[in-house]
């Protein structure tokens, strides 16, 4: 009697393993149909329809690749930071008449268009931006304004 006992241990670890590799299978052979669309494929006609796959794969990244390289170039000449201020330079006139626009690339870039408006009449002046700087002499609002600008965002 002493020595069964010790086999039905065994047999019974043997029982837990072996329900325990055949749950893990099934989980395997469940991730696998899921991977191909719910289809059952044996073990060889699976390694060719993941060799047929990656071949399909690679020629659409092949598409992909001049469409994106065609869009990054779009993107690096695009508007990424756009700046508007409305402000009244002047004591003697009404209003926020006056406005600031700025229009910036992704490496702040751009141009700045301001509009100065006094009774005499309305002034607008462009300056160019090269990188977050001006070769021109900025207004304090035109430095806030850019500022702003600069610290967006993109995406």
């Amino acid at each position: 009697m002493a020595m069964g006992y010790p086999f039905f241990i065994l047999l019974g670890l043997f029982a837990v393993s072996w329900a325990i590799g055949a749950w893990h299978i099934a989980c395997l052979q469940k991730k696998v149909r899921k991977l191909y669309g719910g289809a059952e494929i044996p073990g060889d006609d699976m390694r060719a329809e993941i060799v047929r796959r990656l071949a399909r794969l690679d020629a659409q990244l092949e598409d992909l690749q001049p469409r994106l390289a065609h869009a990054e170039r779009i993107a690096d000449a695009s508007l990424h930071k756009i700046g508007f201020v409305r402000f009244n330079p002047f004591q003697d006139t009404g209003g926020d008449n006056s406005f600031i626009l700025i229009l910036l690339d992704s490496e702040n870039t751009g141009v700045m268009v301001s509009s100065l408006f006094a009774r005499e009449g309305v002034r607008i002046y462009g300056k160019a931006i090269e990188r977050g700087r001006s070769k021109h002499q900025l207004s304090q609002e035109e430095k806030t304004a850019l500022e702003a600008t600069m610290n967006k965002k993109v995406g």
